[in-house]
């Protein structure tokens, strides 16, 4: 059971990863960028509320967003698409259906109606719907990395038990950094928002690993998507108006 979960969780944790670095990381570069280029010209080289210069792309604040947001979203995606991925196992876009519903449940943290940058720099709509959009990149790219890691180490070649090994180790530092997160104060900010995370999170493996009622599972998610959806909607509210 333990070799089973490792596999899973580790399989899961380096997919988020993966996707971190390259759509939260890299794209979410690019989306600044274009917001940056769409600004009106006074505005260049002003600050934004990030402390980033408009108008500069350096490679080290490139690869610095790359890696610390890039990583901390990686994993903390990567362990809710752990516990999502046997609920979506058999529909054919779970991909799309994770990126919606982290969208849904986790749009607010991003889309903040408190962040000025929106409506500042270059339009706002296209500033929101790029960000927005990369919620659903993000879900695409690790159910789809998912299947191919997860594939691999299940499979009879060469890279198999490496893979296996390095899934392993991922598992332990994305279950020990999630711990770390739902602990420690201001971890996940406000403590709606942990408890939500950690419902999504714990809720449906328990369901399934006791046999209770699918509805339970459901609502696991459900709970989280229906308080996020509300600040989301709020949020995007405030920011387009």
């Amino acid at each position: 059971m333990l070799r089973e979960l490792g596999r899973h969780v580790g399989a899961a944790a380096i997919s988020g990863v993966i996707a971190g670095v390259l759509v939260a990381g890299l794209a979410g570069r690019i989306a600044m960028r274009v917001a940056g280029f769409a600004s009106r010209p006074e505005l260049i080289g002003t600050l934004t509320s990030n402390g980033n210069r408009v108008g500069d792309v350096t490679f080290q604040g490139t690869l610095a967003l790359a890696l610390f947001v890039g990583l901390a979203t990686g994993i903390g995606g990567g362990v809710l698409y752990a516990s999502a991925e046997p609920w979506l196992r058999s529909r054919r876009w779970k991909g799309l259906i994770f990126g919606t519903g982290l969208l849904a449940a986790l749009g607010f943290t991003v889309l903040d109606a408190a962040n000025i940058d929106f409506k500042r720099f270059g339009v706002p709509v296209v500033n929101v719907t790029m960000f927005a959009a990369l919620f659903i990149v993000f879900g695409i790219a690790v159910a789809w990395s998912f299947d191919r890691i997860r594939r691999a180490i299940d499979g009879t070649g060469v890279i198999a038990r490496p893979l296996e090994i390095v899934a392993g180790l991922a598992a332990v530092v994305a279950l020990g950094s999630s711990m770390l997160l739902f602990l420690s104060p201001g971890g996940l900010g406000e403590p709606v928002t942990i408890v939500m995370v950690a419902v999504a999170v714990l809720v449906p493996p328990l369901v399934r690993w006791r046999g209770l009622p699918r509805g339970l599972g459901y609502a696991g998610f459900g709970g989280p998507i229906l308080v996020g959806t509300f600040r989301t909607v709020a949020g995007l509210r405030d920011l387009l108006i």
